[in-house]
């Protein structure tokens, strides 16, 4: 597996030097989004993508009683999200290996979900955020945070496993999808787009 493949799905030793990094690149992105969820306090909460479960950790300090589920095609990821909040594994919190294609879940189980720096990797990305609805409540709420990066790179061919989206690009997915009330921030190349369940 090449350095770049790691990035979709992290794997052996260099996909666990990738987790550690990710949570360093990635903590401006979380800082910046979290003051803009309406994270609720009891319920259940997933966040699709969890990679090193820094975001679910973040998501259980700030959702009062809810459980909060981590997921990740990853095993690497699953690894190091589960040691990330063991004191929560068991109570609160749950790390599962899984794809955003086919959630553990059933129809309008969740209340929240988020995607940070994910739905780029996501092979058929119109059908994962049916998927998300499906999980959903009516009324429950789908964040996707991620970074567009430079325009001027070439992200794709740097990084083949991945498909840049824009925040509007997102909209129109999730509006396709059958979200409403659809929301888009953005910072610089930052972006968070919010959408509800109907």
């Amino acid at each position: 597996m090449s350095f770049t493949d790691n990035f979709g799905n992290p794997k052996g030793l260099l996909g666990r030097l990738m987790l550690v990094t990710m949570e360093r690149e990635h903590l401006p992105m979380a800082k910046w989004a979290f003051p803009q969820l309406e994270i609720p306090q009891s319920g259940k909460i997933c966040d699709i993508g969890c990679g090193g479960g820094y975001n679910v950790r973040r998501l259980l300090e700030k959702s009062g009683v809810a459980k909060v589920y981590g997921i990740d095609i990853s095993e690497e990821s699953v690894k190091k999200a589960k040691k990330i909040n063991r004191t929560e594994i068991g109570n609160r919190c749950e790390i599962l290996q899984g794809s955003a294609e086919s959630l553990p879940f059933s129809d309008g189980e969740l209340d929240f979900v988020t995607a940070f720096e994910t739905v780029f990797f996501w092979k058929n990305i119109g059908k994962c955020f049916i998927e998300v609805r499906r999980v959903l409540k009516s009324g429950g709420t789908f964040a996707v945070i991620n970074n567009y990066g430079d325009p001027k790179i070439d992200w794709e061919k740097k990084v083949p496993c991945m498909t840049r989206y824009t925040a509007s690009q997102i909209k129109t997915l999730m509006e396709n999808a059958g979200f409403g009330e659809i929301s888009v921030s953005e910072k610089g190349t930052l972006f968070c787009v919010k959408g509800c369940a109907k």
